[in-house]
């Protein structure tokens, strides 16, 4: 017990507690700079005045439909579109790569309205959600949360997906405007969601994935499955 005294005694009044001083500082540090960088990027997002089309909403159909398929009946879409990052997390999966696009408008994003949702799909039923609000519900029911507190796998997974939150991008077109790129996204907890960033191309008036970059996917600790791990490779009949 003396021996285990003396270390700690050590250990506070020498270099250790020094070191530890330091990390503490370094992570309150990178803390800040973490919360300081993301409000200067909110901070530059421009929500346009101009509705979305029936071209991009024809895009958003597209991928939902081959995403999801028929099997998530009611979805908590985000309200507002995030910006389009075309590159991967390491930059060399550039999903743009050998495509003459138009220029891009950095920071604008688009807003859904009400009367957009029956051109994202039939059979299925759509609330917008404000997306700080969808990401603190996503936080607060966790599944990983759940079951830490009792909650069977089952319920929490299922619990999670009704309180997840879908985010698209904006879409960026070529000048032809028949390829379009767009991310898409499903949030249920910090080990449960899916998503990617699809390239597609325009062909007899439908939209129809071509190839993909960046996909992710969050794990639950025991088997689930999230909406959304079909690909969206299938043609969506002209809107």
């Amino acid at each position: 017990m003396r021996g285990w005294d003396r270390r700690l005694s050590a250990l506070f009044a020498g270099p250790g507690l020094a070191r530890i001083a330091i990390c503490v500082a370094m992570l309150a540090i990178l803390t800040v700079a973490t919360a300081a960088a993301q409000q200067t990027r909110d901070s530059k997002i421009k929500v346009s005045d101009n509705p979305l089309s029936a071209e991009q909403l024809a895009v958003y159909r597209a991928v939902l439909a081959g995403w999801m398929g028929q099997d998530v009946p009611a979805m908590n879409l985000a309200i507002q579109t995030e910006p389009l990052e075309e590159q991967g997390p390491e930059g060399d999966a550039d999903c743009a790569k050998g495509l003459d696009l138009e220029p891009a408008s950095p920071g604008v994003v688009h807003r859904f309205r009400q009367e957009d949702l029956p051109q994202l799909g039939s059979g299925r039923t759509f609330t917008l959600v404000d997306p700080d609000r969808g990401r603190k519900e996503v936080e607060n029911n966790d599944p990983e949360k759940g079951i830490r507190n009792g909650t069977s796998i089952d319920d929490a997974v299922r619990n999670g997906f009704a309180h997840g939150l879908t985010t698209l991008s904006e879409i960026r077109f070529d000048k032809q405007h028949k390829v379009a790129i767009v991310s898409y996204g499903f949030r249920c907890g910090g080990l449960c969601g899916n998503g990617g960033t699809v390239v597609l191309i325009k062909t007899d008036g439908a939209w129809k994935r071509k190839s993909s970059c960046q996909d992710w996917v969050s794990r639950q600790t025991q088997p689930a499955h999230p909406p959304g791990l079909a690909s969206p490779e299938s043609a969506v009949d002209p809107v």
